[in-house]
């Protein structure tokens, strides 16, 4: 991993004399010759990590050496960084290359040119001593004999969720849940150590028919190590539509919950509780009436277990036995068995029992392991090679071992992008696109020439939750990750490593600062009312700080001038003290009131060289428009998502040829005719139409890259100028949201009456959104011709016309629909032909009124979730 990090360095080293000016000013004063040294040392450098990689050398007096020099590796880096943040002011003046002869002869007598020399003079010293090693240690330039570490095919992953030998478990807990013959509040507890499968099994005991059936949906909460009861009692009553506010006394919550709860048959899941005085604190607010309600706890500790109810004894989760974990192994390691008629060769399935019997019944270890091997080409060298490799020890008590040997063998680069999982809370669900801008950010990404950084991003993703080193838990409309998650385990592992090369350090209370004095990255895991964000041990040549938790912070950015990433991923308002300083930041996600600061916030963003990503979606603020347009580096603009919002879209002048995401700005009502803002890459655009124009359409008639488009406007704006098929985004559109009170552009004839035409329709749209449209004839007769849709959302205005008309289906139509969604629109009758929506999965009928549920429903094969609402019966829950 540290190759990448040498390998940053030293283009940065390489680019450094670019600039004329300190190219003569390094000359002048023979600095420029000890940079040149610097970077053949450096050369030497990387090939001593990269054979170190390739050995996978465990030996601590290796590894402690591998650690310094990745020091030395964040030192020049540092220096190079501060040399350019100081360099502008005191050396580019007007006329200076004329004029360096007249400088003071002595470099002491320039203390910032002198800092520096001194700095890379140390720097020698320490990698000449470094150099004194290469015998002793034996290492070598890489050589050939390197296992070869990754197919570059992604191989479908087996759902974890049908992990072989749970069905009899989930079965036995259900059976417990659902005993009539004890009606009274109990528990029910699985235990297990850590990558048993406790999670799985209790995802499949709240998906159970049975479950929802007699308790309605369950309520899932994550506990974890570190658990916040505030918080707990917050996500409940969140979970049970009766928090209103933010509601921050405990026991006021409590009474509401426990009087909610007094009128339901519940369950709750409690998954992943540590602490054994949990239930003591937590079981007041659990009413018993004596109606067969349950909690189901998953645990580690069978202490913990028995401080709750004992009516049930806690149910042991045991190990796979030799069979069932040679199973999934299998589904792991050779996803493609039919390519095995006759089964698989005894030389691989001798190598497969090897390998399982090293993970001792454990299904995580399982996973991995078998993802590990599904990179690698199915024959008998490439198992036994790895085979051999492993060393370690599994006691069934644990599996970060065998963890460990599958992050060993993934590529250099996404070591890193692994190692940043570690800054995550336990058990979050991370949002991708903030996870990707964050490693590109952070340079962990190489360029490719036929794709962005963020897609090649996207690809590392893939390939880590392919190798089962993430999970997925939630896909968008087109199949893609929007959040993920790590196993605890798997995010222990991520911890452990990211602490052992100074990558990263998480700080889940204030006292961990103490150990930051050489951290380059920080998370904070924490929820703090202090007036202080960071102590006085953090280290000032800091990179990214990663906010979680709640709380109410300041953060002096004068102290902190090599920042790259600040980001209040969740809370944290208020955590900027001054907007001063930070010359070198490039992500920026900030939960701060703006309002009333706009140019003092903006003339500090203006003066940003590098920033990529501006995320204001959770702040107000006013126009920014006059400065932030001004960062040509900007990829990633999200501005403030609160209604209200009245930041202008970029001007005619913009040079924005980098951006790639432009949400939440305003088309105003005085644009220039000059032409469109240079924003050409832009893929996903989010715009406010306050007065339609053509300048409108000049801007869009400029986004051949466009994927995703969300138009919201105002009544009295006509939309209906727009035809789609004239853009150079027609075929490549996926995603079109339109909320206005006016009809949508590609379904109207010019008039009053809404027509639907066929050859305005956008061929290959997998999500529509229209809202607030009037609509005066069925529009799903014509929508239904969409072949990849597969989201349908219909939201008709308030006021609702005065005639109505049928809904009509034809067989073939909506092929790919999965979820379809109407609201407020008048329908007499709803004809479905047999073969229409045989995708359809979920189906919600919200005030429709006079239509009735359509007995054809019953001919729908994949429909799973059927919700009715109407004004006579407030809602029928019909799957």
């Amino acid at each position: 991993m540290a190759e990448v990090l040498v390998g940053a360095v030293l283009r940065k080293l390489a680019n450094f004399t670019v600039d004329k000016v300190i190219e003569k000013a390094l000359s002048f004063y023979g600095i420029r010759a000890e940079v040149e040294k610097l970077s053949q040392e450096l050369k030497y450098i990387k090939a001593f990590i990269e054979d170190a990689d390739r050995k996978h050398i465990v030996e601590k007096r290796q590894m402690q050496l591998v650690k310094d020099i990745i020091d030395i590796a964040y030192d020049i880096e540092d220096a190079i960084d501060i040399f350019h943040s100081e360099c502008p002011e005191k050396l580019k003046l007007p006329g200076i290359l004329g004029r360096l002869g007249r400088l003071p002869k002595e470099i002491s007598k320039i203390p910032f040119l002198y800092q520096f020399q001194q700095e890379v003079k140390q720097i020698q010293s320490r990698i000449s001593q470094i150099k004194e090693y290469k015998e002793t240690w034996g290492i070598t330039t890489l050589g050939e004999d390197r296992i070869p570490q990754s197919n570059p095919q992604l191989i479908p992953t087996v759902d974890d969720s049908e992990i072989v030998g749970f069905e009899t478990h989930r079965d036995n807990v259900v059976k417990c849940l659902l005993d009539e013959a004890y009606r009274s509040l109990a528990v029910v507890s699985i235990v297990g150590s850590g990558g048993l499968g406790k999670t799985t099994l209790a995802r499949n005991v709240y998906n159970s028919g049975d479950v929802s059936e007699n308790f309605g949906k369950p309520i899932w909460i994550t506990i974890s190590q570190a658990y916040d009861l505030l918080k707990i009692l917050q996500d409940i009553a969140k979970d049970l539509g009766i928090l209103s506010g933010n509601t921050e006394d405990k026991k006021e919550l409590a009474i509401k919950i426990r009087e909610f709860l007094e009128q339901k048959r519940y369950l709750i899941i409690f998954d992943d509780v540590w602490a054994e005085d949990f239930w003591k604190n937590i079981k007041n607010v659990m009413p018993d009436k004596n109606n067969g309600s349950r909690v189901l706890i998953t645990t580690r500790f069978e202490n913990v277990a028995m401080k709750a109810d004992t009516k049930y004894n806690p149910y042991k989760l045991p190990t796979l036995d030799p069979e069932q974990s040679l199973n999934l192994f299998l589904k792991k390691a050779v996803p493609k068995m039919h390519q095995y008629p006759n089964g698989l060769p005894d030389e691989l399935k001798s190598l497969a029992q090897e390998f399982t019997a090293k993970c001792n019944g454990l299904p995580l270890a399982l996973i991995v392991l078998g993802s590990l091997l599904s990179t690698k080409s199915y024959d008998f060298h490439g198992w036994k090679g790895l085979l051999d490799t492993m060393s370690w020890q599994v006691d069934g008590s644990e599996c970060i071992d065998v963890i460990a040997t599958s992050y060993e063998y993934l590529p250099l680069a996404k070591k890193l992008c692994f190692l940043y999982f570690a800054a995550y809370p336990e058990d979050k669900h991370i949002d991708i696109e903030d996870l990707l801008r964050i490693w590109v950010t952070e340079r962990l990404i190489p360029q490719e020439n036929t794709r962005t950084l963020e897609e090649t991003a996207m690809c590392f993703l893939e390939d880590l939750v392919q190798r089962s080193m993430v999970q997925v838990s939630e896909k968008g409309f087109d199949g893609s990750i929007l959040s993920c998650r790590v196993h605890d385990v798997l995010r222990d592992l991520a911890i452990q490593k990211a602490k052992e090369i100074n990558f990263l350090i998480v700080c889940s209370k204030p006292n961990d600062w103490m150990s930051c004095n050489k951290a380059r990255r920080v998370a904070i895991n924490y929820s703090s009312n202090g007036n202080e964000l960071m102590g006085d041990y953090a280290n000032r040549n800091i990179r990214s700080l990663l906010l979680f938790g709640e709380g109410e912070s300041n953060l002096d950015c004068s102290k902190y001038k090599l920042l790259r990433v600040l980001g209040c991923i969740t809370g944290w308002s208020q955590v900027l003290r001054n907007f001063k300083g930070l010359p070198h930041l490039r992500y920026l996600k900030l939960n701060s009131e703006i309002e009333g600061q706009e140019r003092e916030f903006g003339e500090w963003i203006r003066s940003m060289k590098y920033l990529e990503t501006l995320d204001l979606g959770i702040s107000r603020h006013g126009d920014l428009s006059k400065w932030i347009w001004q960062v040509k580096t900007l990829r990633h603009a999200i501005l403030s998502y609160y209604s209200g919002y009245n930041t202008q879209a970029p001007p005619t002048s913009a040079d924005l040829t980098n951006l790639q995401t432009l949400l939440n700005v305003n088309y105003g009502e005085s644009r220039p005719a000059s032409g469109p803002p240079n924003i050409t890459q832009v893929r996903n655009l989010r715009i406010e139409v306050r007065n339609f124009s053509m300048e409108l359409i000049t801007l869009l008639h400029n986004l051949k890259h466009l994927v995703n488009l969300d138009i919201r406007g105002i009544s009295g704006i006509d939309l209906g100028k727009i035809i789609w098929k004239n853009f150079p985004f027609y075929e490549n559109l996926k995603c079109l949201v339109l909320r206005d009170d006016t009809l949508p552009p590609h379904l109207i004839d010019g008039n009053e009456t809404l027509v639907l035409r066929d050859d305005t329709l956008l061929p290959h749209l997998i999500f529509l959104d229209l809202q607030g449209f009037k609509f005066v004839s069925d529009p799903l007769s014509v929508l239904q011709k969409l072949q990849n849709l597969k989201t349908l959302y219909i939201f008709s205005k308030k006021e609702k016309v005065l005639m109505s008309w049928r809904f009509r289906c034809s067989a073939g139509g909506f092929k790919q629909l999965e979820e379809l969604v109407i609201d407020n629109l008048m329908v007499d009758e709803w004809e479905i032909e047999r073969g229409a929506m045989p995708m359809l999965k979920k189906l919600a009928v919200q005030f429709c009124d006079p239509l009735r549920v359509p007995l054809e429903l019953v001919h729908l094969p994949s429909l799973e979730d059927l919700e009715w609402r109407s004004s006579l019966n407030n809602c029928t829950k019909l799957c």
